[in-house]
């Protein structure tokens, strides 16, 4: 399952319920999402430091963005 970790909350949000903007990584491996916003309950939610990531089989958030 693709989802959006918020870094500062720990908070985890469904990505097909969030938009998000990406950007090149500074370290030049991959990319990093500058902003997101969760859609779930109506209005904008703004996820506060955003990371693209899924829900592995062991249950675990595993990051896939920068």
């Amino acid at each position: 399952m693709l989802v959006i970790k918020s870094d500062s909350t720990g908070v985890i949000y469904p990505a097909d319920n969030c938009t998000w903007k990406q950007a090149a990584s500074t370290s030049g491996h991959g990319y990093t999402i500058n902003t997101a916003n969760f859609y779930g309950t109506g209005a904008a939610v703004t996820i506060a430091n955003p990371v693209l990531g899924v829900i592995g089989k062991s249950g675990r958030f595993v990051k896939i963005s920068d």
